[in-house]
């Protein structure tokens, strides 16, 4: 009986000591985002933001123009496509095409979006990330897409399932008859949240907004929606993406592992303790 009971403490402890695994946090490198007004074009770029060698990019791009448009893949480089739809299906002028990779250059580059339909409005951003798992880096991708009429019109990036130490990012396309006087980009970020925000053609029926939003998850289960409000008689388009974070293996414990190893450690001599002690009275 004694010696089963100094037989169990000491499997735990052995295999507490050899097998350490955990996940590491994805964590924000930098946002960035870019607008085009005027003209006539079918193509514009949007900056990746500086980060690190081995980094995961995400851009995302929107364009207003007739009905029927579509995005053709970004170059250069190869991009997994995440999201390639229209804001207000089937009839809407307003498209929105988001985009993942990873990339072995810490510069920001100009990645191009290209699409099949003229616009002079276009509105871009990016994200940048660290500790990606390098081989199945999206959890889950889901979108919403409406047209509504009247004033403070909400958009809204649907729940999805995630993980902890995940990040959860929002991308926001729409268009609607009044955005503001206010143009131009606006971008911040921390190691642990980021967001930016990109307007085109302020205070006309055109104007075209996308603004994105990234933040760290240490919960596993449903993020939840997430709005914002698209202003009057507006078309939009949002997405929830979940980045998954990379496995890492670990030579230190932490302080809940170590309390494990400490009862193990506690349990295998109170068994010695044992052993010996019938020994000596036996």
């Amino acid at each position: 009986m004694a010696k089963k009971l100094l037989f169990l403490p000491v499997l735990v402890l052995s295999l507490l000591i050899i097998s350490f695994e955990a996940r590491a946090n994805v964590g924000v490198e930098d946002s960035d985002s870019n607008n085009v007004t005027g003209g006539s074009f079918t193509s514009a770029t949007v900056p990746t933001g500086l980060g690190q060698d081995g980094d995961y990019q995400l851009i995302a791009c929107g364009v207003f123009t007739d009905n029927g448009n579509t995005f053709s893949a970004p170059t250069p480089g190869t991009w997994n496509e995440l999201d390639n739809g229209i804001c207000d299906d089937p009839d809407g002028n307003c498209f929105q095409g988001i985009w993942g990779r990873f990339t072995n250059n810490p510069a920001s580059e100009d990645i191009t979006c290209t699409w099949n339909i003229s616009t002079s409005n276009f509105v871009a951003g990016s994200f940048r990330y660290n500790q990606v798992d390098p081989v199945d880096p999206i959890i889950a991708v889901a979108c919403n897409s409406a047209f509504e009429a009247g004033q403070n019109i909400i958009a809204t990036a649907p729940s999805i399932e995630t993980i902890a130490g995940s990040q959860v990012v929002r991308i926001y396309t729409y268009r609607n008859f009044n955005v503001g006087e206010t143009s131009g980009n606006t971008n911040s970020n921390t190691d642990t949240t980021g967001t930016y925000e990109s307007i085109s053609a302020p205070g006309t029926s055109e104007s075209t907004v996308q603004r994105g939003d990234t933040e760290l998850f240490l919960v596993d289960g449903p993020t939840g929606t997430a709005s914002i409000d698209a202003g009057f008689d507006a078309e939009w388009r949002a997405c929830t993406i979940a980045l998954r974070m990379v496995n890492i293996e670990r030579a230190v414990p932490t302080m809940s592992e170590w309390g494990l190893i400490g009862f193990a450690a506690f349990a295998g001599i109170a068994g010695v303790w044992y052993l010996r002690r019938r020994q000596a009275t036996a």
